[in-house]
C-alpha cells in the first residue's frame, strides 16, 4: 500500500471516529438548540432552502429573492458588487436541521427540515380543532376532541357504517358520529320557532372538499296521513374554531309534524366525486319539502 493511500485510509478513519464522537450513544443525532430565525432569508423572512447563495463576505439571499434583485451583481446587505455564488455549505446545514412539528402536543411525531414544516403542518392530521362548547376551551386532535364530546359534555355518540342508516332523537344538542375510516361528525339539532334547523359537520382540521354526503329523512303519521320528507346534502367541513357554523342549515322540521318522541334517520355516505358542481340545492329542497308538507 502507498503512502498516500495509507493516508487516505487514516484520513477516513479519523473522520468515522469523530462523526462517532458527535453521537450519543444510541446513535441519535446530536441534539442543538437555536434561534430558527437565523434560518429564514433577510429579505422575504421566509425559511432558507437550497439552492442558497451567498457574496464574497459571506450575506445570504435565498434564490428566490436573489431573482427579484434590480442589481443581481450586488449585494443586497453590503453592495459588494462582486456578485453571489452558491453556498453549499450552509445547504448542508439547512438540510441536516430536523425539526418537529409544532402539534407535537397533540400527538404528531413528525420531524421535518426547517423550509418543508410549513408544508407539512398545513396537511398535519393532528392540528388541532375545537370544542363548541360555549364556555369550554378544549383543543385536540379529532380523535382526542371525539373522546372528550362523550366523556365530559356527554353528547350522544354513535359508531356508523357507509351506507347504513341509524336513527336520531329530535331533540335540541349536538350528537357525536363516527365514521368506520376515524372521520369525526357532528349533528346538530337547533330549536326554532317554526320547528327544528338540523345540520350536519364533518370536524378537521384542514379546509378541504366535500368528502362526505348525509342523507336525512323523516317520516311521520298525521291526522291519519303519512307524510315522508327527505334530503341529501354534500357535508361541509370545520374545525370548530368559532364554535358551531350558524349559515349551514341542511334540513328543516316543521314543528307542527313534530311529536315528542320524533326520530330521523341518517344515512352518511362517502362522497366518491369530490365535486362541488354536483352539491344539491339542499337548502330550496328543504324549503319545498316544507311548503309542499304544509299545503297537504
Amino acid at each position: 500500500m502507498s503512502n498516500s493511500d495509507s493516508s487516505k485510509q487514516t484520513g477516513e478513519t479519523q473522520q468515522e471516529e469523530r462523526n462517532r464522537k458527535r453521537k450519543d450513544p444510541d446513535g441519535a443525532a446530536t441534539s442543538v438548540t437555536m434561534e430558527l430565525e437565523v434560518l429564514d432569508c433577510p429579505i422575504c423572512y421566509g425559511p432558507l432552502q437550497p439552492p442558497i447563495f451567498q457574496c464574497v463576505v459571506g450575506h445570504l439571499i435565498c434564490s428566490s429573492c436573489r431573482g427579484k434583485l434590480q442589481k443581481p451583481k450586488k449585494c443586497h446587505h453590503c453592495s459588494c458588487e462582486s456578485g453571489s455564488n452558491r453556498c453549499h455549505g450552509v445547504e448542508k446545514i439547512i438540510e441536516s436541521i430536523q425539526v418537529p412539528c409544532s402539534n407535537t402536543r397533540y400527538g404528531c411525531s413528525m420531524k421535518t427540515s426547517y423550509y418543508e414544516r410549513e408544508d407539512h403542518e398545513t396537511k398535519c392530521q393532528y392540528a388541532p380543532c375545537f370544542c363548541p362548547d360555549t364556555g369550554c376551551s378544549f383543543s385536540a386532535s379529532t380523535g382526542l376532541l371525539q373522546e372528550h364530546f362523550t366523556t365530559e359534555h356527554h353528547w350522544p355518540s354513535t359508531k356508523c357504517k357507509y351506507g347504513w342508516c341509524f336513527y336520531a332523537d329530535v331533540k335540541e344538542g349536538v350528537h357525536v358520529i363516527s365514521s368506520e375510516d376515524e372521520q369525526l361528525f357532528l349533528l346538530n339539532i337547533a330549536s326554532e320557532p317554526f320547528g327544528c334547523v338540523i345540520s350536519v359537520f364533518c370536524v378537521q382540521p384542514h379546509d378541504t372538499e366535500p368528502k362526505s354526503r348525509c342523507a336525512v329523512t323523516f317520516s311521520f303519521w298525521k291526522n291519519n296521513s303519512y307524510h315522508s320528507q327527505s334530503s341529501e346534502f354534500q357535508v361541509p367541513s370545520t374545525t370548530l374554531s368559532d364554535g358551531l357554523p350558524r349559515e349551514h342549515f341542511l334540513f328543516i322540521l316543521p314543528r307542527f309534524y313534530m311529536e315528542e318522541d320524533s326520530r330521523i334517520c341518517i344515512t352518511m355516505k362517502k362522497d366518491s366525486a369530490f365535486q362541488r358542481e354536483e352539491t344539491d340545492t339542499s337548502g330550496a329542497d328543504c324549503y319545498s319539502s316544507f311548503f309542499s308538507l304544509g299545503k297537504k
